[in-house]
């Protein structure tokens, strides 16, 4: 084992998904209308997450059934202060609205657990601090909130300053599609799995997601993420400004132009990750930790 952990395996296959989308807010749009919507953007995987509601075994194959691509059971807990939580059947009871004790109780239930669009709650960045060791996740993108004005960038400022103080945790970009509200296709993640698997279910998905094996996007697109022995090799399929590293602080600590990157890693961070620049949309990896 070297000095940082790696999330990532060899694998080229990528699978996109939305993590965040609702069936009953404002005009009601079923499976059956959303998900063809996403299969013809290429995705391979949604999540169903309304509010406080989550479908039974029964009805989500109903749902799956029906669907291009592979369905997410889960949902969006909590009157305020949302709490994404995705692999599970049924909502999970809740001793109280208070947010580390939800974060608690969804962890402990099995799912993947992300805390949701902190821009939109004044207590946002401190629910994040205060559900660290339970939550997966957060959202360091959320389209809807983009487009309602919120500043989404300061997500990422968030998220390394969490990751510079030694705490864990990965960064979603979702949609958060809200029917007519919202067009998708805005935010994302792109799962690895095997390129050997034939069938990919969404429990496996869902392992891929608690490990780390994923990166989000609001546009480019990683190709490879490798590390071998102490050299960090990244690439796109397709034409991008640079890709960069970025350790503590924030801090960039290499880039290099175009679409290829191979960096000599540096020991001593307690963290760094990858992110694709093209114009203003970005792509991130998830952290490589200092090992303990």
């Amino acid at each position: 084992m070297g000095e940082y952990s790696n999330p990532y395996t060899e694998s080229r296959r990528w699978l996109k998904g939305n993590l965040h989308g609702h069936t009953c807010c404002g005009r009601f749009m079923d499976v059956s209308e959303s998900g063809p919507m996403f299969a013809s953007l290429g995705y391979d995987f949604m999540a169903i997450t309304d509010h406080n509601k989550a479908p039974d075994e029964e009805q989500w194959r109903i749902w799956q059934d029906q669907a291009e691509l592979v369905l997410i059971p889960g949902e969006e807990n909590g009157k305020l202060d949302h709490i994404l939580e995705l692999g599970v059947f049924g909502v999970t009871e809740t001793p109280s609205e208070d947010f580390s004790e939800r974060a608690q109780s969804l962890r402990r239930a099995g799912g993947f657990v992300a805390a949701c669009h902190p821009q939109e709650y004044e207590t946002g960045e401190d629910n994040i601090w205060a559900g660290l060791g339970d939550l997966h996740a957060f959202e360091i993108y959320n389209g809807l909130r983009e487009g309602r004005g919120c500043d989404e960038v300061a997500n990422i400022r968030i998220w390394d300053s969490i990751l510079t103080s030694g705490e864990r945790i990965w960064g979603i970009a979702t949609d958060d599609f809200h029917c007519q509200y919202t067009t998708p296709g805005h935010g994302w993640v792109c799962v690895q799995v095997p390129e050997e698997d034939d069938e990919v279910t969404w429990q496996k998905i869902v392992g891929q997601l608690k490990a780390g094996a994923f990166y989000s996007s609001t546009s480019p697109s990683f190709n490879q993420i490798e590390m071998e022995s102490s050299t960090i090799r990244a690439s796109s399929d397709r034409w991008v400004d640079r890709i960069c590293v970025i350790g503590p602080g924030g801090k960039q600590l290499y880039e290099q132009e175009g679409s290829e990157l191979s960096w000599e890693v540096e020991p001593g961070h307690t963290y760094f990750r990858l992110e694709i620049q093209c114009g203003v949309r970005r792509a991130w990896s998830q952290p490589f930790y200092q090992n303990s």
